[in-house]
């Protein structure tokens, strides 16, 4: 994570005095914690609060020590009611979410980073665009 200050570009977190987790220790909590009991969790009702009230003079200061730091976007602070609903414990992977996406039959567009190509649904990854740019450089250059 970088931290971004107005007008001088961005600083590591290690120079505004945030701690490096400590990964080893946190994957093996993750690794030995039992399976969720169910599939999913239902939230709500509730109030959440959302956003902040940063103020773009006080980004100038590298002490950030109870600073928050955020986008234009996400001011000012506020709340929201949020109705009941149903969350997955997981993260929803891309083989799942393709099974959903073939299910709704054109109810649900296709994700922006996917491309479908002779039929085949792939991901639009820049490896892909560079074996493809590739591939046209070879094909001129033999022509």
């Amino acid at each position: 994570m970088l931290l971004q200050r107005t007008g001088t570009g961005t600083i590591p977190p290690s120079v505004g005095g945030f701690a490096t987790p400590c990964w080893e220790s946190l994957a093996e909590a993750w690794d030995t914690a039992p399976d969720p009991s169910s599939a999913t969790a239902t939230l709500g009702p509730t109030t959440v609060e959302l956003g902040h009230d940063d103020l773009e003079t006080d980004d100038s200061s590298l002490d950030v020590k109870d600073h928050e730091f955020g986008w234009d976007n996400e001011h000012p602070r506020r709340k929201v009611e949020v109705g009941a609903y149903r969350i997955e414990w997981r993260p929803v992977t891309n083989g799942q979410f393709y099974e959903y996406w073939k299910a709704a039959e054109g109810k649900v567009s296709m994700p922006k980073s996917w491309v479908n190509q002779n039929g085949h649904v792939m991901v639009n990854s820049w490896l892909m665009y560079n074996h493809r740019r590739t591939r046209m450089l070879r094909r001129s250059a033999n022509a």
